[in-house]
């Protein structure tokens, strides 16, 4: 037990070492290319977003202004950050390495509640030390906050349908509701995990069909009334009862139009000027039907488009342009090949315990289907590695037990023949 615990703070140690390491070197970087971001585009809105919370400005972005393009979990963070810390980016590179180490500790807590101490201790070490995990937690990005909500959301869902029903089910519920409308803040795509995690409920949940369907209704419940302050506030602004963003559009049509090709391009903003001559409810409104007309008019290119989304999200290797190529890909496919064959070793062994593959596996499902739909990328699939890091570190225990017993059995052989 005493081995185990230090193992558990010297990973968790590592963890954090490493991400201190990854932000002052990209700071370097960053600082010498005479930028203020390594990615340029999402982090500058974000951060000029969080600049206006922290000094008591409208929540809104450009101009004309855009009230309801972001959501505001990430830019909360970041505010808090410019309070406490001031308006430097390193010290927010800083705090996100805090929060990924958070979402290394958060896998060990889900880890352990699933299986025991060592597969909880080699999911977090395989978390710790990913390559992609270490460079994108320290970004001003909203991938690592995410990952840390997505993670809480699981550990709720989890004390929900695997452990014996008691009288606070409800409770469980509506908090694990709350949860997930609190991560929608952060990443609107996960408004989906609403009506995913209530189907988890209903098929795998412990209690009697009518408690769990009451359990499903208290999640969506949740959800309302966790995103009803912000959806409120949209109506204020804007006329309309917006529970997400008004960005769907625009994204949406990112993925679906003739020059599409599964990358992220938003230059058809600059060059259509809509925001210009449109309110930001009609330009959303707009962009999503041109999607809808291409994807009519077009259906075995959207079909097409789809399958290069998947093969984007699944990459092994970084695809955005001027970081694929070289040696660091071909580590990171001897990686992830590596991650993925224990992935299935695990899922494989797991056969039986349908509510545990679902549970870990479902995340991953959900944003594959969805950027199959708007764009791809690796960064979309890294926030889901926390939960499938899980199944991987037991698929390597099963390995480490099959070696130890096989080991034993040669060591007891040749002491028979002696």
């Amino acid at each position: 037990m005493h081995q185990l615990r230090y193992a558990f703070l010297s990973i968790l140690a590592l963890a954090l070492l490493l991400r201190i390491v990854a932000a002052i070197v990209i700071d370097g970087q960053v600082t010498q290319a005479g930028r203020t971001f390594l990615i340029e585009g999402d982090a500058n809105g974000y951060w000029e977003l969080a600049e206006r919370i922290a000094a008591g400005e409208d929540y809104s972005i450009y101009q004309p202004p855009r009230y309801v393009e972001r959501t505001p979990g990430f830019p909360l963070l970041l505010a808090a950050s410019m309070k406490l810390l001031g308006k430097s980016v390193f010290a927010a590179s800083l705090l996100m390495a805090v929060v990924g180490t958070g979402c290394c500790w958060l896998t060990w807590l889900l880890a352990k509640k699933l299986f025991d101490d060592s597969t909880a201790n080699w999911a977090m070490l395989s978390v710790a030390v990913s390559p992609l995990q270490i460079g994108s937690n320290v970004q001003i990005l909203s991938e690592a906050w995410f990952s840390f909500g997505l993670l809480i959301c699981l550990l709720a869902l989890a004390r929900l349908i695997l452990q014996p029903p008691t009288a606070s089910c409800g409770r469980i519920a509506f908090a694990n509701g709350v949860l997930t409308g609190l991560t929608v803040l952060i990443r609107p795509g996960w408004i989906l995990w609403a009506g995913l995690s209530s189907l988890l409920v209903l098929l795998f949940g412990k209690t009697t069909v009518k408690r769990r369907a009451l359990s499903s209704a208290l999640i969506g419940l949740g959800c309302f009334a966790a995103l009803l302050p912000w959806a409120w506030r949209n109506h204020e602004v804007t006329g309309h009862w917006i529970f997400t963003s008004l960005w769907s559009g625009p994204s949406l049509y990112d993925g679906l139009h003739e020059g599409a090709t599964g990358a992220s391009d938003m230059q058809f903003l600059e060059n259509d000027n809509l925001f210009s001559k449109m309110s930001e409810f009609d330009v959303n409104d707009h962009y999503k039907k041109r999607a809808v007309e291409f994807v009519t008019s077009h259906p075995g290119r959207t079909i097409q488009l789809a399958f290069i989304k998947a093969g984007r999200y699944l990459s092994p290797s970084l695809n955005a342009t001027g970081f694929s190529g070289g040696p660091f890909s071909l580590f990171c496919v001897g990686w992830y090949s590596t991650w993925t064959a224990l992935i299935f070793l695990g899922i494989w062994d797991l056969r039986s315990r349908v509510s545990i593959v679902a549970l870990l596996v479902s995340p991953f499902l959900q944003f594959l289907l969805v950027h199959m739909v708007f764009v791809g990328s690796i960064r979309y699939r890294l926030p889901v590695e926390f939960p499938l890091s899980i199944l991987a570190a037991h698929g390597l225990v099963l390995l480490r037990q099959r070696w130890s017993r096989r080991g034993r059995h040669e060591s007891e052989s040749s002491s028979g023949m002696t």
